[in-house]
């Protein structure tokens, strides 16, 4: 149904882990050879190491929201994982997707200056899709459909499955001038003064 949005449930496995510094700093950061790794497929959603993989990223991306004040979501190869996996936080509890692909994009597209755990201190501005639908599986390996997702959750997956084919925000950029520091950001939108 077009407009619909599925969640999975959460599954019992899953269980919330207290931000710990130590993931934090497990992010790979940019420069990393294994961010320009594509990912394979998750052969088994089910399997024991998959769900051990999905708890390890909840949990950097809980640290990563309480130590830097944002993050929605944390792609696989952003801990050194290569698996086409998302953990994602929107406020409603953690979601994991797995072999997630997006299936539809609206012909219209936006700019925004978009951040990233994997250089949380620039901005970049890209071009994104005003609207995407995605497919993927649920940790208990049954596929679903995002239809005609809003404009931040659009933004956010393109960014998190562009990760997943080893393609960060700054191979986005639409100019050089596109790639700013967050300092510099903040003090052109104060008016100079920081």
């Amino acid at each position: 149904m077009k407009g619909a949005r599925a969640r999975p449930a959460l599954p019992a496995r899953l269980v919330p882990v207290m931000p710990d510094s130590s993931l934090l700093s497990a992010v790979r950061q940019l420069g990393d050879p294994i961010l320009r790794v594509p990912c394979p497929a998750v052969a088994d959603p089910t399997a024991p190491d998959v769900q051990a993989d999905a708890a390890r990223l909840h949990a950097a991306l809980a640290a990563c929201r309480a130590a830097l004040g944002f993050g929605r979501a944390i792609a696989a190869p952003q801990l050194g994982i290569q698996r086409r996996m998302v953990a994602l936080n929107l406020g409603l509890g953690p979601l994991t997707l797995l072999n997630p692909e997006i299936t539809w994009r609206s012909a219209e597209t936006r700019t925004l200056w978009d951040d990233c755990l994997s250089f949380p201190d620039l901005l970049v501005r890209v071009r994104r899709h005003i609207s995407i639908s995605v497919r993927f599986q649920d940790p208990q390996g049954a596929w679903q459909a995002w239809e005609a997702l809003d404009w931040p959750t659009s933004e956010l997956l393109q960014h998190e499955l562009d990760h997943l084919d080893g393609v960060l925000a700054v191979d986005r950029a639409e100019a050089p001038t596109d790639v700013v520091t967050r300092a510099a950001f903040t003090a052109d939108q104060l008016g100079g003064a920081v």
